[in-house]
């Protein structure tokens, strides 16, 4: 689609149901528009013309995989993208003959772009140890300079305009900060826009300033000599600037895209080089504050566009900051605030007009804006483009046979290894394939797929999402309790409260709140005036009441005489409330059986959740001789080795101060018996977890045999109706090159099963097991921390000891 900033249509240019473009962008003569399209059955790179009035030209050809975003250069005669092969590519789109700049060991090649004369390509790639470094690829000679080391990781090269400088971002600035509770560092904000001066007798792009006057000469004094222009590095006298025409390009696209318009359109820019010499040693950094994350960075002469993020913690960003578009005034050296909540945009190539993007994964809004900054800053909302009229008329057989093929394309050119655990992966394809003439809805596709993906027997092969229809769920309030029905009176007693925690919004126990005077044993006789009775259930009375005030009339008798009214206001999941009371009763039941002497930490998964229960219930309990980490039900993630870096520290020395106790060096650290239980729904980083506890020898693994399935995926890959899917990209093998985990799962040390009988009845025997070997343990080797020294004697005299 195009769509206009504020008058005109909005066109369709393909109408290609059942086909996927994607990496949309206009030609610098907005005459052609380039994207990745899988018309042909894999991703190729095609041409449109921008009014529609013409037909779609294919540029590449023959190639198996998925493409990355073009990039046009200045000339419009060139288009360089990168591939899923970790390859950069260009190609003349005239001569259609695709050239391979670079390729990559360690991660795909994601920012390129061309140097003003369309001669130089700039891009970056990561390096062995995994920082990305910056480098220059000559179109002329074919040879790449590195313009920065991997001793720091840089990225998102841009050419300046005028032809002066590379701009760049740079995790460089280091202003580390202290955990608040665990001894540890972090480096939250390092980025910045760094600035290369491309040639070697160029000014800085901040020379020093001066108050002192300029001495002008007197018309009347004959003036200077002109003096010869400097020999570029080839030899060659650079050609004389040539004033650029300011006319609009004309809407009627040429015969054949690259081709040069006549006139005033076909003035070309000054000769353009670079001095690679000493490059690296002409890097500056704009003073502007370092940022925790940059996310776009673009230019246009005299003015430097970014957009910062604030700090990202693993529940979300922090508070406090916004994503911000910002512009850096190179002559005025002055960085302002061009606007607020936006993190992604895009200029025009004459750099008048800034495009961006607001909102979040629910819902997105896009604008057009003048980029030049003004006096106050823009707004979202400014400039919105109107999308009501952008419809597509789509075949759903069609679309659901793109998405098919995608998803087995996907899989096919990510999954961890070519032999795809030994599947014949085209003949899966097209024994599913014959299926497809009958599906009928969303529901169908996924099942098929799903079923498809399963033929590879492998962990993380997901697909789900999509066009459904949608079914307007409703909510039900809960109250954080467990009722039980007296059937003397058909009235609902409260059997059980859930305490939670009040202070923190996701534990949250509304019958427990300050001024809630409701106790168990109490009986519930009415929700918002409605007497409850058997046989309905007070959820009834619940729907739509989530956060919602709620009165409850209640009573220490079924009887309606000297009932009470509370207020409250039901949350929407009990899900925490319930594990946070089996956590605290496992504690309980491990304080009572070991005398307070062990601790116990229970990591629901390795995400953000369970890194905030590590932090939360390991350091307060450190200094005990005894621990038990319980990882049954995790739910994976990827922190396991965060955790475990405060697991193996070693001790090195003791601490002491004449009217403290002696601490631990390092410190925090744990110094006495580890035990670890986890069972056959601990999975994926729980699956690590249980290995590398036994693979670092901390202390038995007991209960059963874990989920087993451990190749990592990076994230949900969107499909074209919105659905998903995941690709197992990552494997892990051990010290001795053998394939670990996937389909076996982790054997504990010692296998322990929880029956259902003995659970309901309150027992957990793998808990009970644990309590019993870490007991054990600590008899038969007890970690004692050392004694402090007797004090010192005096000094003898002398020079020394």
């Amino acid at each position: 689609f195009t769509v206009p900033g504020k008058e005109g249509s909005i066109r369709n240019l393909t109408r290609s149901s059942g086909v996927r473009e994607a990496q949309v962008v206009w030609s610098p003569d907005a005459r052609w528009i380039a994207y990745v399209s899988d018309r042909s059955g894999e991703d190729e790179i095609y041409l449109v013309p921008s009014d529609g009035m013409g037909p779609e030209q294919q540029i590449t050809i023959g190639y198996k995989g998925f493409k990355y975003q073009p990039v046009w250069s200045p000339d419009r005669k060139k288009l360089a993208w990168a591939d899923k092969d970790l390859r950069l590519w260009y190609v003349d789109v005239t001569a259609r003959k695709p050239v391979q700049i670079d390729r990559a060991k360690y991660g795909e090649i994601h920012n390129y772009s061309f140097s003003p004369d369309s001669n130089w390509l700039a891009f970056d790639k990561p390096s062995s140890n995994f920082l990305s470094f910056v480098n220059l690829y000559s179109l002329a000679s074919g040879k790449i300079t590195a313009v920065t080391s991997d001793m720091t990781s840089s990225y998102g090269p841009v050419f300046d305009t005028d032809g002066k400088y590379l701009y760049f971002l740079s995790d460089r600035d280091l202003h580390e900060v202290i955990g608040n509770i665990d001894f540890e560092f972090a480096n939250p904000k390092t980025a910045r826009v760094y600035i290369a001066t491309l040639r070697a007798n160029d000014p800085s792009p901040f020379p020093a300033l001066s108050d002192e006057a300029e001495v002008k000469k007197s018309e009347a004094e004959p003036s200077s000599p002109t003096p010869t222009p400097p020999t570029s590095p080839t030899g060659t006298q650079p050609a004389p600037t040539k004033e650029v025409s300011k006319k609009q390009p004309k809407t009627t696209p040429p015969a054949k895209p690259g081709t040069e318009p006549k006139g005033a359109d076909a003035e070309k820019p000054a000769e353009f080089h670079i001095d690679l010499d000493g490059l690296q040693q002409r890097i500056v950094a704009i003073p502007t504050e370092p940022a925790a994350s940059i996310r776009t960075l673009a230019a246009t002469k005299g003015f430097i566009y970014y957009s910062t993020l604030p700090i990202q913690g693993l529940n979300g960003p922090l508070a406090g900051e916004d994503p911000t578009v910002h512009v850096y005034d190179l002559k005025e050296r002055k960085d302002k605030t061009l606007m607020t909540g936006v993190q992604r945009f895009a200029l025009s190539f004459d750099g008048t007009k800034l495009l961006y993007e607001a909102g979040d994964e629910g819902s997105h809004s896009y604008g057009i804006i003048d980029a030049k900054p003004g006096d106050a800053p823009k707004k979202v909302g400014d400039g919105t483009l109107s999308l009501t009229n952008m419809r597509a008329e789509i075949n759903p057989p069609e679309e659901w046979k793109q998405i098919y093929n995608e998803v087995w394309r996907q899989e096919r050119e990510f999954f961890f290894e070519a032999a795809m655990n030994g599947v014949d992966w085209q003949k899966i394809h097209d024994k599913y394939a014959a299926l497809l003439p009958f599906v009928s809805d969303r529901y169908t596709l996924t099942y098929i797929m799903g079923e498809m993906i399963g033929e590879l027997s492998n962990s993380h092969t997901y697909v789900g999402g999509g066009d459904y229809p949608d079914l307007h769920p409703v909510n039900v309030g809960l109250l954080g309790a467990d009722f039980e029905l007296d059937p003397a009176s058909g009235r609902y007693r409260i059997k059980k409260i859930y305490p939670g925690e009040n202070w923190n919004a996701q534990l949250r126990s509304p019958l427990t709140e300050p001024g809630v005077n409701v106790k168990q044993g109490d009986y519930l006789l009415a929700i918002n005036g409605r007497d409850l009775k058997a046989p309905a259930t007070p959820y009834e009375f619940l729907v739509n009441t989530v956060n919602e005030t709620v009165t409850l009339s209640v009573n220490a008798t079924p009887a309606t005489a000297g009932a009470r009214n509370v207020q409250v206001k039901p949350i929407a999941d009990e899900f925490g409330l319930h594990e946070q009371d089996w956590i605290e009763g496992n504690r309980r039941k491990i304080d009572a059986a070991t005398n307070g002497k062990v601790g116990y930490v229970y990591l629901p998964d390795m995400g953000a959740p369970g890194l905030d229960q590590f932090v939360k219930q390991f350091f307060p309990q450190v200094n005990k001789p005894g621990m038990v980490f319980d990882v049954r039900y995790n739910g994976g993630g990827f922190v396991d080795q965060l955790i475990f870096s405060r697991l193996r520290r070693v001790l090195g020395a003791m601490q002491s101060a004449r009217n403290w106790e002696s601490n631990p060096v390092p410190f925090p650290m744990f110094n006495g018996s580890l035990i670890c239980i986890t069972n056959h729904y601990a999975a994926s980083d729980g699956d690590f977890f249980s290995y590398f506890f036994k693979q670092y020898k901390l202390g038995p693994l007991i209960g059963e045999r874990t989920w087993g399935g451990v190749r990592g995926i990076r994230g949900q890959i969107p499909l074209i109706d919105g659905g998903y899917i995941t690709r197992p990209e990552f494997g892990l093998y051990g010290l001795d090159s053998k394939w670990l985990i996937e389909n076996k799962g982790v054997q504990p040390d010692v296998v322990i099963e929880n029956r259902p009988d003995l659970v309901v009845e309150g027992q957990d025997p793998q808990l009970e097991k644990a309590i019993e070997m870490i007991l054990q343990d600590m008899q038969a080797h007890p970690k004692q921390l050392p004694a402090r020294p007797p004090e010192l004697p005096a000094y003898p005299n002398g020079p020394g000891m």
